[in-house]
Parts: structure tokens; C-alpha cells; sequence
């Protein structure tokens, strides 16, 4: 698959938890802020309390998070292509490094990158190295010790 310098890729799964995280702040978190900043404002002299001024620091922060979510979602395409043969966005792919260590990852958009869950983005220095790669293929991964030489050993 080529990728667009434009959009924003995200796999199903990624496209999907945006949603939820828009609707999320805009209904609940949203809601909570408000009420929380109506509170504040009750207090009296807004210019010294500083809770207020938190309220309002969250409230905006919320705000932008939503206008960022909103944007990512317009300009994003979903990447339903499910290739097995060669390493594409959407793949899950194992690979054996020097010492015999395997590792799975997932290759996911940039905003789906989550490396605690083995999510890497099609970006990093991982993902990078592994994409349009076959099964069998012998790579070299930069890593923060230095190069490992790696096989892919299985792509879903």
C-alpha cells in the first residue's frame, strides 16, 4: 500500500477507539469540566483563586484534544487492506532476533503507536524496517544497543 503523506492512517481498531474517545470528551469529560469550572466561579475573585484557573487550564485542554481528534478522524483513511504475504499496516508480525528472542508486533498508524502493547507505527525505526518485507526476509533493526540482525517469521 502506498501511504499518503496527507492522511492519517489508522487500522479499524484504531479509527474505532478515536471515536469513542471523541464522543467520551465531548459528553462526560466535557460535562464534568464545566460543571467543575461553574463551581470554581462561584468561589469568588477569580483573579486569585487558582482553582480556577486550573478548571479553565482543563477545560481548554480538553478542547483541544477534540479539535485534534475531530481533525485526525476527517483526514484519516482506514487501512482494510490485509495483505499476509508482505508486512503492511494491520499486520501482526513475528520476528526472531540475534540470541533467539521473538518478539510479535503489531503494525499500526502513528496515532495507534503503543509500544507497552507491542503496537509499533509504520514510522518507527521497527516499523520502518519491517514494512513491505516477506516472510523469511533477513533485516537489520536500529536499535538503542545497536544493530540486531532479525528474521521475519511470521506475518497475519
Amino acid at each position: 500500500m502506498a501511504v499518503n503523506k496527507h492522511k492519517v492512517l489508522l487500522t479499524k481498531e484504531g479509527y474505532r477507539k478515536l471515536q469513542k474517545e471523541l464522543e467520551k470528551r465531548e459528553g462526560k469529560v466535557r460535562t464534568k469540566l464545566q460543571e467543575t469550572l461553574n463551581q470554581m466561579r462561584k468561589q469568588g475573585d477569580l483573579r486569585e483563586n487558582d482553582g480556577y484557573s486550573l478548571a479553565v487550564e482543563d477545560f481548554q485542554n480538553n478542547e483541544e484534544k477534540i479539535l485534534e481528534i475531530r481533525k485526525t478522524l476527517e483526514t484519516s483513511e482506514i487501512v482494510t487492506e490485509k495483505k499476509t504475504n508482505v508486512v503492511d499496516i494491520g499486520s501482526k508480525v513475528t520476528i526472531e532476533c540475534q540470541g533467539g528472542q521473538l518478539k510479535t508486533f503489531d503494525i499500526v498508524g502513528i496515532n495507534e503507536a503503543n509500544p507497552l502493547e507491542l503496537k509499533i507505527s509504520y514510522k518507527s525505526p521497527i516499523g520502518s524496517s519491517l514494512m513491505g518485507k516477506k516472510k523469511g526476509a533477513k533485516l537489520s533493526i536500529e536499535t538503542p544497543a545497536g544493530e540486531t540482525a532479525c528474521t521475519i517469521l511470521t506475518i497475519e
